[in-house]
C-alpha cells in the first residue's frame, strides 16, 4: 500500500515534470523520501527539521510551509485532498501561535496525539507500513478467513470477537456485534503462554507499566563533518 502510494505520487511528479508545466526540486525529491521510505517517524521528522531549520535550531516557517505543499501532494495523489489537501491555512493549524519552534516542540506538536489535522494520515501510514506483513493466527468472525494480515481489532464488549482490517474498515459487523461497540487495535501477535508470561512479569515488576517517554534532544543543531582534507 505504501509503495503504490508512493509509486503514484512519483509518476504525478514526473509526468507534471515532463509536460513542462512545473520542474522538480531537491527539496520536493528530500520531502518526499523522508516521508515514504522505511524508518522509525521519530528519526524522519528529525531529519525533516534539519532541513526547514536555520543555523540556531529555528523552525523557518516559509520552509515548513514549503514542506507541506510537496507532502500533501501524497494524500492528494490518492483523491485524499478535500481532507489532507494544502491550503494557506496548513502551518497555522499545526502552530497556531507562530512563535519560535526549535526541534522539541516540532517533534512534540508532529508526534502528539492526535496529531495536527493535516498530518493526521502520515503516523497512520507509517503504522500501516510497519504491521502489513504481521501474521495473526486467529480466524475473522465475520469473513471467517483463518488467519490475519496487518492490523487485528477485538471487541471489548463481545466475548472473543475479532475482525481482520478490511471487516473493520468497511463496518462489518455480524451476531451479537455492533459497530457502536469500542474496538482495540492490535498490530502483533502473542500467544496465550506469553500473555500470562508478560502478565507475571508486569506483576512483578519486571515489565515497565508505560512506554518510555520520547527523547529529548539538543536544540542547538550539530556541526557538520568537514570534510575538506579529504581528497
Amino acid at each position: 500500500m505504501v509503495v503504490s502510494l508512493l509509486c503514484i505520487h512519483t509518476h504525478r511528479v514526473l509526468s507534471f515534470h515532463s509536460e513542462g508545466h512545473g520542474k522538480l526540486t531537491v527539496f520536493s525529491v528530500k520531502a518526499m523520501l523522508a516521508t515514504m521510505c522505511g524508518g522509525k517517524i521519530l528519526d524522519k521528522l528529525r531529519y525533516i527539521f534539519s532541513q526547514i531549520s536555520d543555523s540556531n535550531g529555528l523552525m523557518i516557517f516559509s520552509k515548513f510551509d514549503q514542506f507541506l505543499k510537496e507532502v500533501l501532494k501524497l494524500p492528494t495523489a490518492v483523491f485524499e485532498g478535500p481532507s489532507f489537501g494544502y491550503t494557506e491555512h496548513s502551518v497555522r493549524t499545526c502552530f497556531p501561535q507562530q512563535k519560535k519552534i526549535m526541534l522539541n516542540m516540532f517533534l512534540d506538536t508532529l508526534m502528539a496525539d492526535p496529531p495536527p489535522q493535516c498530518l493526521v494520515w502520515l503516523p497512520l501510514m507509517h503504522r500501516l507500513a510497519h504491521v502489513e506483513n504481521v501474521f495473526h493466527p486467529v480466524e475473522c468472525s465475520y469473513c471467517r478467513c483463518e488467519s490475519m494480515m496487518g492490523f487485528r481489532y477485538r471487541c471489548q464488549q463481545c466475548h472473543n470477537y475479532q475482525l481482520c482490517q478490511n471487516c473493520f474498515w468497511r463496518g462489518h459487523a455480524s451476531g451479537p456485534h455492533s459497530n457502536q461497540h469500542q474496538m482495540k487495535e492490535h498490530s502483533s501477535w502473542k500467544s496465550p503462554a506469553k500473555k500470562l508470561s508478560h502478565a507475571i512479569s508486569k506483576s512483578l515488576g519486571c515489565v515497565p507499566s508505560r512506554e518510555p517517554p520520547r527523547p529529548v534532544f539538543p536544540e542547538q543543531p550539530e556541526k557538520p563533518l568537514d570534510l575538506a582534507h579529504i581528497v
